[in-house]
């Protein structure tokens, strides 16, 4: 998947609301682009960089009342990490949005447990 986000902002949903899905702790961020897609960068607080593999996570969008199809999701293989104090670990998603309807809400899991997070600010 290209990791540019070519003229997207980013945006968090819930601003300082990290929520937990299963054992793990994970805060997305929404963005969209010209293309009639939105893309969903998911932050993974985990253990140890490496942690996760692409398949250990699944991320699910709303848009007016039904499920945008997924077109690209993470590289094949562990999810890639940052380390400062704690370590997070990143999944790049774009969904398909030919119809460019207002996402939402957006359901992240990860290793069976899920996070619903109803988006409370506009996409920029």
């Amino acid at each position: 998947m290209d990791r540019e986000l070519q003229g997207a902002v980013m945006s968090p949903m819930v601003p300082d609301a990290p929520r937990l899905a299963g054992d793990f702790w994970v805060y997305p961020s929404l963005g969209e682009v010209a293309d009639g897609s939105v893309r969903v960068n998911v932050a993974i607080a985990v253990e140890k960089s490496f942690d996760l593999e692409d398949t250990d996570v699944g991320v699910e969008i709303v848009a007016g009342g039904q499920p945008l199809s997924l077109a690209e999701g993470p590289a094949p293989g562990p999810l890639p990490a940052i380390e400062m104090v704690g370590a997070n670990a990143y999944a790049l998603y774009r969904f398909n949005n030919p119809d460019n309807l207002g996402p939402t809400t957006v359901t992240v899991t990860v290793r069976g447990g899920s996070a619903v997070f109803e988006l409370s600010l506009p996409i920029v």
